[in-house]
């Protein structure tokens, strides 16, 4: 059996600066029908993000100070709020600065969530 490698195959990277979360092309991939996010932590200790839809929004069923906007451009996304990076700075035992922390990520379709797996 062959395993061709794919030369254009990318890694999702989710970049963490002191004021934003910036997500590559392949990690935001998720994200493209995103109206809002939520951005959370799971039982292990990563950090997860997951895209609402317009209407799961709308509808009023979840907490709005919860809810964050997300920018999309062509090849990259990106989550901006400096209250938001102080919170993982604390849940991760981080201090962010001007030097940018990179995160591999992960799709769980499952779940509908992108977990920063490992720090790159």
């Amino acid at each position: 059996m062959v395993t061709w490698f794919n030369v254009k195959e990318k890694k999702g990277v989710a970049t963490l600066y002191s004021n934003n979360i910036t997500l590559n092309v392949a990690a935001m991939y998720p994200f493209e029908e995103a109206y809002r996010v939520q951005v959370g932590q799971d039982d292990e200790g990563r950090i997860i993000i997951k895209p609402l839809i317009k209407s799961v929004v709308e509808s009023g069923d979840l907490d709005e100070s919860c809810l964050l906007k997300i920018e999309r451009h062509k090849s990259f996304a990106r989550i901006s709020s400096a209250l938001l990076m102080r919170q993982i700075e604390e849940a991760l035992g981080l201090t962010l600065s001007k030097e940018a922390v990179q995160f591999e990520t992960s799709w769980d379709s499952k779940e509908n969530v992108l977990t920063l797996v490992g720090r790159k």
